[in-house]
């Protein structure tokens, strides 16, 4: 092999050394972890390109509320209401209060619901790209259920663990919720 040969692929090594490194020293593209980001990304982007909406109304408002049958936006958060228009509660969405809070492969946006006493009824995650995988773990850790029933007010100020093995994406889900919570 000649000199140049032999110092383009030196080269060429160094170049790839850290990608390699971060996916085992291989990247082949056809492995279970590269599988499941390629699932994950055509989800996210099928997400992406159609909303998601049932009756006009966010799928993740009727998931949290299935008395709900109609909605109403204001600053800080979307009300729900009834088929009565009595006001069953409230969705607050963390954009753009979050904006610029990251997980592992980005910004991890919720939706929290409240019930008409401002208590928190459940927590909602939006599409993302973090790896199922650790969302799987931060889910069954319970991460998401850590504020249910407590007043907005002190669900935005409550100290709450990162889940092991998870620790970005749990670290961003808490500082989003905060966020979003903080001025209500």
């Amino acid at each position: 092999m000649n000199m140049k040969k032999l110092v383009f692929i030196a080269l060429l090594s160094l170049a790839m050394a850290p990608a390699m490194a971060q996916h085992g020293g291989h990247n082949c593209g056809n492995c279970p972890h590269h599988k499941q980001h390629q699932q994950a990304a055509a989800c996210c982007d099928q997400q992406k390109q159609q909303p998601k909406t049932i009756n006009g109304m966010a799928a993740e408002i009727v998931q949290a509320f299935p008395e709900a049958k109609s909605v109403k936006k204001e600053t800080k958060w979307t009300v729900v209401l009834d088929a009565n228009k009595k006001v069953v509660g409230y969705a607050v969405y963390s954009k753009p209060a979050s904006d610029g809070i990251k997980g592992y492969n980005g910004e991890t946006p919720l939706m929290v619901a409240l019930d008409a006493n401002q208590k928190v009824k459940c927590v909602i995650l939006l599409p993302n790209n973090e790896t199922p995988a650790y969302l799987q773990r931060v889910a069954d850790a319970g991460l998401l259920k850590a504020w249910d029933g407590m007043k907005a007010s002190k669900a935005c100020k409550k100290k709450v663990d990162t889940v092991s093995g998870a620790t970005f994406s749990s670290r961003s889900i808490i500082q989003t919720l905060q966020a979003a919570l903080k001025n209500i």
